[in-house]
């Protein structure tokens, strides 16, 4: 009975031994999926942040996009009113200085003749 004893105690400190190998493996393995969990987790947080980054330039873009067609369409509006009256596309005071200017032509060009 004694020679059991001896040999049990030898394959106890082999399955010791094999379950702290297998441990340790275990142990590497959990702290390279916890690594790779952080990095990911911070790779994602930087993806995130420029994502809003994006969709925020993109929301000024139209912003001012719409505002540009607005001021377009506007201007369109403002011109084909003025077309369709007979208005000239200058002011008051645009006209009125570009009259006293074709009179002033015309006096030349009669002491002239």
């Amino acid at each position: 009975m004694p020679d059991q004893h001896i040999e049990a105690e030898p394959e106890q400190k082999q399955d010791l031994r094999r379950m702290e190998e297998s441990l340790q493996k275990l142990w590497e393995k959990a702290r390279l999926v916890s690594d790779s969990l952080i990095r990911l987790k911070s790779e994602n947080k930087e993806l995130r942040d420029r994502i809003a980054s994006l969709a925020s330039q993109e929301h000024q873009a139209t912003n001012e996009l719409r505002s540009k067609l607005s001021e377009i369409e506007q201007i369109r509006v403002q011109l084909s009113e003025a077309q369709s009256n007979g208005h000239n596309l200058l002011s008051k005071e645009e006209t009125d200085a570009l009259k006293i200017r074709l009179k002033e032509l015309i006096v030349k060009i009669n002491s002239r003749l």
